[in-house]
This record gives structure tokens, sequence and C-alpha cells, in this order.
């Protein structure tokens, strides 16, 4: 499983086309002609998505599912890691994403504690990271006017500021809980996980090792300190390790085939597994499943 950073890993993409766009503030429209799965995304700008058609499975590190349906929003926070499903409808997915840099976020909050309104009292500091809600028939308007009214629009940075804006407000007269700004003042962070728990459930992904260090909340170095604290080794010596270790259990115990075996621990390459297997088990991992068999 490869992780895509967003919204820098979107712009690249061919089913993903930009509304309007500067810097890390965005608004893209993303469709889908198939189903999509474990898809892993790290959040690195806060992010709201409306599910125009079909809807989003989105599983946090706990495995926790929440599934947007159809005419819903979903507020994802900064430093969220979320492995999602993207389901079609009847014919496509279709989802508009809006992404908004922290500036402008604590120019919005600014200006709404600034109201004096009574539902910005007390906000909590307590980040949850997901929020979904319910489009009202005024936010669905306005996510329909997106498309046609403002795509490709040039010299766009106000515009795209102003629209932005606009959305946070109607969402915020919409929820009479308060929670979505509760949830939008929070800003996100990247809390700190406990590497051994982590590493036992993700070893298997195609992940860098900046990714690992990400994931955990931590930087590359202290990252890499702290694995081999934990470990004694390097992260890269201990992923090799593991996969090869759960794989020698798959053939030997569990009668895998070898090809088999390499793709459950995350080997897309069989040739390469077999290479890394015999350097640590001496032997090519089909003699290592006759040697079982006989025993």
């Amino acid at each position: 499983m490869t992780l895509e950073v967003v919204p820098a890993a979107l712009y690249s993409m061919r089913n993903v086309k930009p509304i309007l766009a500067d810097g890390s503030s965005s608004i893209l429209h993303k469709t889908l002609e198939t189903n999509l799965e474990n898809k892993a995304i790290y959040i690195a700008t806060p992010l709201i998505v409306y599910i125009k058609q079909g809807k989003q499975i989105i599983r946090d590190y706990d495995a926790m599912a929440n599934v947007v349906d159809e005419n819903h929003l979903i507020f994802l926070s900064k430093g969220v890691y979320t492995v999602s499903d993207y389901v079609t409808g009847s014919d496509i997915f279709e989802a508009v994403l809006l992404f908004f840099d922290d500036k402008l976020i604590a120019k919005y909050l600014s200006r709404a504690v600034g109201t004096g309104n009574s539902h910005t009292d007390g906000l909590q500091k307590n980040v949850h990271g997901t929020y979904t809600l319910h489009a009202n028939e005024q936010i669905q308007r306005y996510i329909d006017s997106l498309n046609y009214v403002y795509k490709g629009a040039e010299g766009s940075d106000a515009l795209l500021e102003l629209k932005l804006l606009e959305l946070l407000h109607l969402i915020a007269i919409q929820d009479k809980s308060f929670r979505f700004l509760r949830e939008l003042s929070c800003g996100g962070s990247r809390k700190r996980r406990l590497i051994t728990d982590f590493m036992e459930q993700y070893y298997s992904h195609k992940l860098k090792i900046e990714d690992y260090a990400l994931l955990t909340g931590r930087s590359v170095s202290t990252f890499i300190r702290d694995f081999r604290r934990s470990y004694n080794t390097t992260p890269n010596r201990w992923i090799i390790e593991k996969k090869v270790d759960i794989a020698h259990q798959l053939l030997t115990a569990k009668n895998y085939s070898v090809t088999d075996a390499a793709a459950e621990v995350g080997y897309e390459n069989t040739s390469h597994f077999i290479k890394v297997y015999k350097q640590r088990y001496g032997v090519t991992p089909k003699k290592a499943k006759t040697f079982a068999a006989e025993l």
C-alpha cells in the first residue's frame, strides 16, 4: 500500500481537475469510473470533502469505519491518516475536495470569535480528526455552482479565499450543534504513536521511512532514534526481516505458495522476495516449503 500525501499527490492525477487553486488552498473535482479500495492517505492540509455521487468509506488508524454517503460533507483535520474505499454510484464516484490552509482557517475563526456569538465560547482543543454533516440545499447549490461558474478562473487567489470562506459560513449556519466550528478550531496535530504497535500493524504496507515517521508523529531522525531504542536495529532491516519471517510461517505452517506468501507480506516482485528469503534462511522458499512438508 502506497501512502499519498494530499493535496500534493492529487495535482498529477488525471481523474482530479482543479476548479480553483492557490498554494495550500484549493478546490478540486474528483471522479472515478470504477471502485477503488485501500487508498492510504495522509492529510497535510485541512480538508472538506463533498460526496456528489457514490460513497467514500474512511478507516482510521484503529480501523474504525466512517461511511460518507451522497450529499454529505466530511471534515478531515490536518495530520489525519486514513485508508479509504471509493464506491461508485449508478455510474461514477464524484466528489469535490476543498483544502483550507491554516491562515485561511485562522482568518475565519478570528471573525467568528469576534462576532461574540455564544457558539464560539468554550471551544475545545481535543483533536477528533473527522466530522460528517449532511449538506442542506444551500450547500448543495453552492457545490453545484463551483464547476459551472468558477472552473479555470484566472487570477483567482482572492476568489478562492472568498469561496472557501463562504462554505465555512454556510456550514456554520446549518450546524446547530456548532461541533464543526469546534473541530475546525482544533487545527490538527501529529499524535505521537507507540512505534512497536504501529510497526506491527503496518510493516507490510509500501511506506517509506519518511512516511512511518510522519504517521507516528515524529521527525525522521527522531523516528530512527526511537526505533533503535525499541528494536536495536534499523527500520529497513527490521521491516525486511519481519516480512520474511511472516512469509516463512505462511510457507511452512499454512501451505501458502511462494507467490502468495510474497504477496501477503507486501512483495510485488516474487524474484526479489526469493533472493531476500534465501539471504535470511540460507535456502530458497520452495526448498523450505518442501523440508517442512517432509517433517
